[in-house]
């Protein structure tokens, strides 16, 4: 019988037991049949005689429910069978199989509905339940803490839940309202971060109270603002749970409170031992910050502590200025996060960082988010979900602060996953940088990417700290002017082979408008033999002292780079009051220099090459990467905006990775990520189309990122600020066919231009006048500089 006759929501009045206040009155109830029949013949004939009556079988359902309108049903499945009865009569118009659903809005408080349905069918003059019966809880409204945002887990939030229990009322009583208690005291006194597990935890509830299945589904109606739920179903037997243990949630939170600050908690699983993790290495990431005294050498001496104390620090991110939150009255702080390797607990690791902020640092804490000397913060500690009142793993408000975020995100992959929210951290700094500044913490949540000098880590002569928002690119192009002292460089050899020349050059330069001063005393032409470290040396010291001492003080305080790839002379320079090294060879040429870079602290423009001068012409062909140990990102979105070609993007990544690699090395040798600055070199092992690929596409090669699986190195060029020098060269003159390097003006301040556009932070030339000229244009038009 495939037909249907059906009465939908008959409304009626019965004792069904107590209502919603424990007491034994009427209620409203809503009776609903299907009968299944075949009114074939009364279709065809048009006659109501071959079919089921519902007018009839209404009234008889009324009839039924008025005669025992004092009495006490009890239960809703006796109504049910009642019904059953009445409906399957054929004496009285009945039919032979029906469904009966019997409904309250009165009997649960919590619930919107709660409703049972049976399957009845009369054989051989007994009626037979066949199939499922149900009873269903629908609407059921509760206050939970879940969810994996702070905001979500500062207040409780409504919960919607619906539970069909499939039974058998036949075999006895279910006690629903016993169920429906237990269910509302679970859920509101626990803790869940995820709907998955409360839907899995309220079914074996449910399932362990004599149901044999139950299908749960949980419903989140403000998750989503433009939309009315979001939610999940999940239907399991009482059999699925057999040998598993009851789903507890750690940290429970007592029905009826409410959330707060202080309450705040992530649910934990089984993790409670964190305790005894010591055994075997464990990596953690630690979050700094500082805004009292000397902040960077307050940062440079929590690290030697750390290594010191037996905790090796693996890598650091960028140092980063940000305007303080939460207590906005206090200096700017710099913030950052280390890497490190420990054998400690997470219990013993947070000891060590308490003591060297009050012992080490001499911390002295006021008040909650005030001024501090150092911070040390753990964010994560191997994978681990860590919640006691004395420490929270995760970090319970890194996903809020862009300062903790943005350096983290430097130092995990894209694809790492946060162990709470199951969502990539990289996803989380996007949409926190796209939620815009809550203005009641913090004036602004934007950063500065900050490259400090040598010098900066001494109390006693402060430099002009580099600072660059590399995140909007907002900043205006570094002047990077160049002063060769070599007779024979391919362009102004000879010039500055005197010191007095070299600083009537220094102050021009200076005075047109130069940030930086590049000196170099080797040149890079092929054919020109490099000269020895003493005659390196002569070149350049002296130079250095003079500009120290000049009486100009703009002059005496530029900050100055020194282009060698020599050791040797870079600790002399240094010595001399260099700021930067500028090393062509990316550390190819000496093994010492990482070293050097490392001990000072200096700023270092780790360039790319291959080869050496005399063979580097010769090196141009570049492939796609063949090494199943390293993984490569590079944002697709950028790419495919700038349109890049398959081979370009071969190109842009080989360059990329090799020049990653050797900041891997470097990183390994203990230079710090925030002492970086990236050149992909212009020139060197590359013909005229690639030096204009660089070019154009360098947007795209600052989002490169890479990993290598085999030692756990990650390194990222997210935040490093990009130098490109195109003044002059060779492939500029091979373009506009001019022969002459020093009559390459208007092709250097094209190329500049594009480097400006193309988001390059440091442009290195040597017609400082001019490219001055051109990048307040570029940042004019492309970065909102010196614009009102």
């Amino acid at each position: 019988m495939d037909d249907l006759v059906h009465i939908r929501n008959l409304h009626v009045n019965a004792i069904t037991g107590n209502d919603a206040w424990k007491r034994p009155l009427p209620q409203p109830l809503r009776l609903s049949v299907e009968l299944r029949t075949s009114f074939e013949q009364a279709a065809l004939t048009d006659d109501l005689k071959y079919s089921l009556n519902y007018a009839v079988i209404s009234r008889n359902m009324l009839e039924l429910m008025k005669k025992n309108e004092a009495r006490n049903f009890h239960l809703l499945e006796n109504i049910g069978r009642c019904i059953g009865e009445v409906v399957l009569d054929r004496a009285r118009g009945g039919g032979a199989d029906a469904r009966i659903e019997v409904s309250s809005t009165k009997t649960e408080i919590r619930a919107e509905e709660v409703k049972v349905v049976m399957n009845r069918r009369k054989t051989a003059g007994s009626i037979e339940a066949y199939g499922q019966d149900k009873f269903v809880v629908s609407g059921l409204r509760l206050l939970a803490v879940i969810g994996v945002f702070t905001f979500e887990r500062l207040q409780r939030q409504v919960v919607s839940l619906d539970i069909e229990m499939m039974t058998d009322f036949t075999s006895g009583k279910l006690d629903f309202q016993l169920i429906v208690h237990e269910v509302v005291e679970y859920v509101e006194s626990s803790n869940f971060k995820t709907v998955e597990a409360l839907v899995l935890g309220v079914n074996q509830l449910v399932t362990a109270r004599g149901v044999a299945r139950a299908r749960v589904r949980v419903e989140k109606p403000n998750a989503i603002t433009f939309a009315d739920g979001v939610g999940v179903t999940v239907e399991k037997s009482a059999g699925y749970f057999v040998g598993k243990e009851f789903l507890e949630v750690d940290n429970p939170t007592p029905s009826g409170s409410s959330a707060s600050s202080e309450s705040f908690n992530f649910p934990t699983y089984g993790e409670n031992h964190a305790g005894s993790l010591g055994a075997g290495e464990h990596t953690a990431y630690i979050a700094f910050g500082t805004n009292e005294g000397n902040q960077v050498s307050n940062i440079t001496r929590a690290i030697a502590e750390l290594n010191a104390r037996g905790l090796t620090v693996l890598a650091t991110s960028s140092l980063y200025e940000s305007l303080p939150m939460y207590h906005l009255a206090q200096p700017n702080f710099i913030n950052g996060v280390l890497k490190l390797r420990t054998h400690l607990s997470p219990f013993d690791l947070l000891k060590e960082l308490q003591d060297i902020e009050s012992n080490t640092l001499n911390r002295v804490k006021l008040f909650v988010n005030g001024p501090r000397t150092i911070d040390l913060d753990i964010l994560l500690y191997d994978n681990i979900i860590l919640n006691t009142p004395k420490l929270i793993i995760p970090h319970i408000s890194m996903i809020e602060r862009t300062f903790v975020l943005q350096p983290l995100c430097e130092l995990l992959p894209p694809d790492e996953i946060h162990p709470v929210t199951a969502e990539p951290f990289h996803d989380h700094l996007q949409q926190l940088f796209a939620s815009g500044t809550d203005r009641s913490k913090q004036v602004s949540q934007d950063l500065k990417t900050v490259l400090p000098m040598s010098r900066d880590v001494s109390d006693s002569v402060p430099a002009s700290t580099l600072l660059f928002n590399l995140i909007d690119n907002t900043h205006a192009t570094k002047l990077m002017g160049i002063l060769n002292t070599t007779p024979d460089s391919f362009s102004d050899g000879g010039t500055n082979t005197n010191v007095a020349a070299a600083l009537d050059n220094v102050t021009r330069m200076v005075n047109e408008g130069a940030d930086i001063i590049d000196i170099g005393g080797v040149s890079t032409q092929p054919g020109s033999g490099a000269p020895d470290v003493q005659e390196e040396l002569r070149r350049v010291v002296p130079i250095i002292q003079a500009i120290r001492s000049a009486s100009d003080a703009r002059v005496r305080a530029v900050t100055l780079s020194v282009d060698t790839y020599r050791a040797a002379v870079a600790e002399a320079a240094l010595a001399a009051g260099a700021d930067i090294i500028n090393d062509i060879s990316g550390g190819l040429y000496d093994d010492e220099i990482f070293r050097v870079v490392a001990q000072s602290g200096a700023p270092y423009v780790l360039c790319h090459t291959r080869g050496t001068p005399e063979t580097m012409s010769q090196m141009t062909v570049y492939e796609a990467n063949s090494d199943e140990n390293l993984v490569e990102y590079m944002d697709a979105d950028v790419a495919a905006a700038l349109r890049m070609s398959e081979a370009d993007e071969v190109f842009v990544r080989a360059v990329a990775r090799e020049l990653a690699l050797r900041a891997m090395a470097a990183l390994r040798a203990g230079v710090k990520k925030w002492q970086l600055i990236l050149d992909p070199n212009l020139g060197f092992a590359k013909g005229v189309t690639q030096n204009l690929q660089l070019i154009r596409f360098l947007p795209a090669m600052k989002t490169y990122s890479l990993t290598n699986t085999s030692s756990g190195e990650y390194v990222s060029f997210n935040a490093s600020p990009m130098l490109l020098g195109p003044s002059r060269k060779r492939f500029i003159g091979e373009i506009t066919g001019e022969p002459v390097a020093q009559a390459r003006v208007i092709g250097t301040a094209a190329s500049v231009m594009a480097c400006v556009a193309g988001k390059t932070d440091i442009v290195r030339v040597h017609d400082v006048k001019e490219m001055k000229q051109v990048c307040l244009m570029g940042d004019a038009l492309y970065r909102m500089q010196g614009t009102s």
